[in-house]
């Protein structure tokens, strides 16, 4: 994705944070439990969350005990977090975190939830690298809503009414896959003991659920309303004529690396 693109596309997400947060399932238990495994999110510890959106991740690191400091580009996100968890240790910092100038660092971990692929790549994982404590995590990961490896008549027929609405390829999402270009990225801003897991669970949704779901996605919200429309018609008609309701096979693709102690 080129850099205007990046730029463009992510501020769509605040332009509907309330279908966003009620349609936008959250991420798997294991995620959160391969960073208490490695004593990266614990009690007490200092997390920063990047793109926290409408708060699913944040949930999870608070409940969990974390003191978190959320950035948010969105307006709208922002405050949704400021006032849901008014009452909990969240600090939210509104703005785009490659712009932000002045952000404490210190953190014991840096968590980017679905968020990552919208900053620059080597600039945001240097910087990262700077706010986290030696020896503190940086935990990335992404939910693919179809595993590739695990075809469905679902995804077959969705697979088909995408390439009518949208040029074959715009809504596949292969980044989180690309293992040995994180990697390289991640080792080049100092950090170690990078680690991949690929996390499988199912999601069940009705058909109106799905299509309110993919009116999230930053491709389809950038289609003309007529297109988009048609689009989410399609898709509910698809889900509809396989009975109503869907299971699809979910992938989370997580990576996890450590900051060099002498970086």
């Amino acid at each position: 994705m080129n850099t205007d693109n990046r730029v463009r596309r992510r501020e769509l997400f605040n332009k509907d944070a309330d279908g966003y947060r009620s349609s936008r399932p959250g991420y798997p238990t294991r995620a959160y439990r391969l960073l208490e495994e490695a004593g990266a999110l614990r009690p007490g510890a200092k997390v920063l969350e990047i793109g926290a959106g409408s708060g699913q991740a944040t949930r999870e690191l608070l409940d969990r005990g974390a003191d978190v400091c959320a950035v948010e580009l969105g307006a709208d996100f922002a405050a949704r977090l400021r006032a849901e968890f008014h009452d909990r240790p969240l600090t939210v910092i509104e703005g785009d975190f490659d712009a932000l100038p002045d952000l404490s660092g210190g953190f014991d971990l840096v968590v980017c939830a679905s968020s990552l692929h919208w900053l620059d790549r080597s600039t945001a994982l240097r910087r990262i690298a700077c706010l986290l404590r030696p020896g503190g995590w940086i935990a990335a990961w992404w939910t693919v809503y179809g595993n590739p490896a695990r075809p469905t008549p679902f995804r077959s027929a969705l697979n088909a009414v995408l390439r009518h609405h949208r040029p074959a390829g715009v809504l596949d999402v292969v980044g989180p896959f690309d293992r040995d270009v994180w990697i390289e990225a991640l080792g080049a801003a100092s950090f170690e003991g990078i680690r991949t897991e690929v996390i499988q669970w199912p999601m069940t949704m009705s058909a109106q659920e799905l299509s309110r779901l993919y009116a999230t996605f930053a491709a389809v919200r950038e289609l003309s309303e007529p297109v988009r429309d048609a689009l989410l018609r399609d898709i509910e008609a698809t889900a509809e004529a396989l009975g109503g309701r869907v299971t699809e096979h979910c992938v989370t693709v997580a990576y996890l690396a450590r900051r060099n102690l002498l970086g």
